[in-house]
């Protein structure tokens, strides 16, 4: 795991500062390491987290035996010595034990047709110096971050930020990407919140030409892109996919251990471990004293289960630590508050072991939110009379859903459905996937316009949202091309390597990819529950406890926190903001009314922090330029 950046050399002497900014801004994705070079007139940067061969032996960027292809990588193949021997067998001759050297080798032996082979997390940059070409590629799901400039000057990175720093991108901002921000909780992708740069798309490869010409091939289509399949998947498939993707996953030199919540794809991914014999130690965030949001008892039920050693830490931050967390660790407008308790967490779990697995993915392959099966009551939705469509609407304002639990979560989706209630699947379900800033919130925005965000999304993923047959195909394709590589991968990713920790995702492997393309609709979703398929598993392997139980998120108690032990101190820091775009006095508004609107607070509040980080990249890039002249 690593952090990446290159760019189009103009000066050698005056250009060497931006590979020192990168790096400095990259380090933390890479605490083991850093190295550079330039070849063909491209400075190519990366920093290292050693997980696999942990010797000097590795260094980037990785060459071939005839150096004329160069690779910077981020990321882990999974099931790299099986393509290792393949490529032997043709010839090939390996300097390193490290999994990143059989890309550079299959990309020798096998072009752009390497990615398909690769069942892998990853986002890098191959210079072929044979052809000129410099290829930029990510993983088919978008786990790892990878993002480039759109100007003449090619430059890329693994973080946004990284490119400001080095004066590599001017970071104005993005007026539009942030009104979608307004929408979504965070930027739908590709954009990134700044003008000159967007994100490099999942199962995507961007090949610039020796003559400077840019092309973008998609290497990987949505898993969900054909037709609905009949055919009923069963259990046992499921299983076999998800165990040998855990074991491939927990292959490394170093300390694996498990993230655990109270869902059963956490629970699943460690009785699987457990079972191939890791003894891995799971690691669970406490919110005691907070109700519902406490996972921690169902957590140990399943550690008991498999018989592993586990770890809690309680939630224990302050509102201006959180800000400040979040405002280093993402390089994008990011307002989904569970990246405060993940960041808590991975900073615990990073003092005992440098890889985490988790169950991110599970409702994204499997339809485990509400939203995908809110269709198939649209019929009843639409005799609801209007009067108390409208009641129910209005009651909703302020909370958002806030207080987590079994009645207010009822409630909030009840109202979103309500007003979503005479509008096409596709529109209804637009507004059911994400958490859209109140009216009260988006006014403490007089820069942006917030209409038009949802228009926008549903134009640019048109076609994601027609392919696949089924509507619920066409909901996951959906998913799978913007909230699970613009939040919930965002979320972890950045975490993670904030502290230097490796976070893998099993239930996104190739195996568990290739079955939930199989399962179909019915397996995924009935009218109460969502994902039919791995509750079924779950029901094999877990303990009764976490079958029966109801499915909650991994969420945080803001509207609690900011009406009592936040109330204060998030007072003073929304006081003292300097932001162009948020009005500070209007969100200390919000902090005043009973209930307190959190989720807009909070969105407002990262907003501002991502707009001061943006401002400082910039101030220490005009630092570094006046310095060399």
């Amino acid at each position: 795991m690593c952090g990446i950046a290159g760019f189009l050399e103009a000066d050698p002497e005056r250009d060497a500062w931006r590979v020192e900014a990168l790096t400095d801004r990259l380090r933390q994705r890479g605490p083991d390491g850093s190295s550079s070079e330039v070849r063909s007139g491209i400075a190519l940067v990366q920093t290292r987290l050693a997980v696999v061969d942990l010797s000097a032996h590795v260094r980037y960027p990785m060459a071939n035996e005839a150096k004329d292809v160069w690779l910077l990588f981020n990321g882990e193949i999974y099931g790299h010595r099986e393509l290792r021997r393949e490529l032997e067998t043709r010839g090939h001759r390996f300097a390193t034990e490290c999994d990143a050297e059989v890309v550079v080798h299959g990309w020798e032996e096998w072009g752009l047709d390497l990615f398909g082979r690769l069942d892998a997390m990853f986002a890098l940059a191959i210079l072929d110096e044979r052809s000129g070409e410099l290829v930029l590629a990510r993983d088919r799901c978008g786990i790892k971050p990878l993002v480039r400039t759109t100007g003449a000057r090619l430059a890329f990175a693994s973080d946004a930020l990284a490119l400001i720093g080095a004066g590599l991108s001017d970071g104005r901002l993005d007026h539009e990407a942030l009104s979608e921000f307004l929408a979504f909780h965070y930027v739908p992708p590709p954009l990134t919140g700044l003008q000159d740069v967007v994100q490099v798309e999942p199962g995507t490869a961007v090949v610039r030409s020796a003559g400077g010409s840019v092309r973008t091939t998609t290497w990987a289509a949505s898993v969900f892109e054909a037709p609905a399949p009949q055919e009923p998947v069963e259990t046992a498939e499921l299983e076999e996919a998800l165990r040998r993707s855990v074991a491939l996953q927990l292959d490394a030199d170093v300390p694996v251990g498990v993230l655990l919540s109270g869902g059963i794809d956490s629970a699943l991914v460690l009785s699987l471990a457990a079972a191939h014999g890791a003894a891995p130690t799971a690691y669970t965030l406490s919110f005691a004293g907070h109700g519902d949001y406490d996972e921690l008892a169902l957590a140990k039920v399943a550690v008991r289960a498999a018989g592993a050693e586990h770890r809690v830490v309680r939630f224990d931050v302050g509102f201006a630590d959180a800000l400040a967390q979040v405002a280093h660790a993402y390089d994008t407008p990011f307002a989904d508050s569970s990246a405060i308790a993940t960041l808590q967490l991975a900073r615990f779990v990073r003092r005992e072991v440098t890889v985490a697995l988790s169950g991110t993915g599970g409702d994204e392959l499997f339809a485990g939110y509400s939203r995908h099966r809110a269709h198939r009551i649209g019929q009843l939705l639409r005799l609801m009379p209007k009067p108390v469509a409208a009641a129910l609407a209005r009651g909703d304002q302020g909370r958002g859903g806030e207080h987590h639990t079994r009645v207010t979560r009822a409630r909030s989706y009840a109202v979103r459905l309500a007003a979503a209630r005479q509008d096409d699947p596709v529109r209804q379900y637009l507004r059911l996937v994400g958490s859209t800033t109140s009216p009260a919130g988006i006014a403490a925005v007089p820069e942006l316009r917030a209409d038009g965000a949802l228009e926008r999304v549903e134009r640019r993923f048109a076609a994601t949202l027609a392919s696949g047959g089924s509507v619920t195909r066409r909901f996951l394709s959906f998913d799978l091309a913007t909230y699970l590589p613009g939040d919930l991968l965002v979320k972890e990713d950045r975490a993670t390597m904030a502290v230097g920790l490796e976070g893998r995702v099993p239930v996104l492997g190739n195996d568990v990819l290739g079955v939930a393309a199989r399962t179909p609709d019915a397996q995924k979703h009935a009218l109460r529950r969502g994902k039919l398929a791995l509750r079924a598993l779950a029901e094999r392997r877990l303990p009764e406890e976490y079958t029966k139980a109801r499915k909650r998120g991994f969420a945080v108690p803001l509207a609690r926190m900011l009406e009592s032990s936040w109330a204060a101190e998030a007072r003073e820091v929304v006081g003292d903001s300097q932001s162009v775009l948020v009005d500070r006095h209007a969100v200390l508004e919000l902090l005043e009314r009973r209930p307190v609107p959190a989720a807009d607070v909070w969105a407002l509040a990262a907003l501002v922090a991502w707009e001061r980080a943006v401002s400082d990249a910039r101030r220490a890039a005009g630092v570094r330029l006046l310095c060399t002249g």
